[in-house]
């Protein structure tokens, strides 16, 4: 029985014997789509890493308390964590290497884990919409395995203000569009092989989610939400190994990335 299969276990008996109240937790299967490309200080490729959905996957939790709510506003406070491990195909060179980008193909591992706590304000447009906004402190890590030697661990805070709309449906079926931007900050990864920590002019995300969710019973609900996400990370500082010109960093790169969630959500 793998961590999915406990944790729905768990929401669902606890909601078999509980009437809906301020409390909501979920657990949703996450497969992610990684394109992540680095650039020399020309603009020029120096490597990517790509993945479909197969290859890189993970489970997400949510807790989440109704601070207050009545006929056309709610607000509440939501803590997420989400962990992912998996293959990407890297594609790049030897460091030196006159033969460029592509001279080199290899599997790298990966494990990411992103976690926030947040507040969301919610009010009725209509019978029909609802529009939500609000804004969360996050932690993201990236460790990326390149080899046995050549390891390096991505890790920011993050403030992360969002809005959204979505219906509301009587027929059980809702939609929406929730826009976020994660502005990064204490932006450092570290190299093993260097055996430095490096500071990161900056990691930002920028990303919109579609949700979409049918209610099943009164206080459970299934849902499916898409993701499409852009990371951005500017160069780090400099560390000299020898004469000015001799010297170590981390290059600029921006990720397109995608996830699909599959999940249940209960409130209790």
């Amino acid at each position: 029985m793998n961590i999915y299969s406990i944790v729905l276990l768990i929401l669902v008996s606890i909601n078999t014997f509980a009437q809906e109240g301020p409390f909501t937790s979920s657990v949703s299967l996450v497969s992610m789509s990684m394109g992540y490309t680095e650039y020399d200080q020309s603009g020029n490729i120096l490597d990517t890493e790509d993945s479909s959905y197969l290859e890189l996957g993970g489970v997400e939790v949510s807790l989440g308390y109704a601070m207050a709510e009545d006929l056309s506003s709610s607000s509440e406070i939501i803590f997420n964590w989400m962990i992912l491990a998996g293959e990407t195909t890297y594609k790049g060179s030897y460091i030196d290497s006159e033969l460029g980008y592509g001279s080199v193909v290899s599997t790298t591992l990966n494990t990411i884990s992103d976690i926030d706590i947040s507040y969301r304000y919610s009010r009725l447009l209509s019978n029909e919409f609802e529009i939500s906004y609000g804004i969360g402190l996050g932690y993201r890590y990236w460790e990326r395995v390149l080899s046995k030697s050549q390891v390096e661990e991505y890790a920011w805070y993050s403030i992360r203000p969002m809005f959204g709309i979505s219906t509301i449906n009587k027929d059980k079926l809702n939609l929406g569009v929730f826009v976020e931007y994660q502005y990064g900050f204490d932006t450092k990864m570290s190299a093993a092989s260097l055996n430095h920590t490096f500071t990161l002019g900056g990691a930002d995300i920028l990303e919109i989610s579609f949700p979409v969710s049918y209610k099943y019973e009164e206080n459970i609900d299934f849902f499916f939400e898409a993701t499409l996400q852009k990371q951005m990370i500017t160069k780090s500082d400099k560390l000299y190994t020898g004469n000015a010109n001799d010297y170590w960093y981390e290059p600029n790169s921006t990720a397109y990335n995608s996830y699909l969630k599959l999940g249940i959500e209960c409130r209790f």
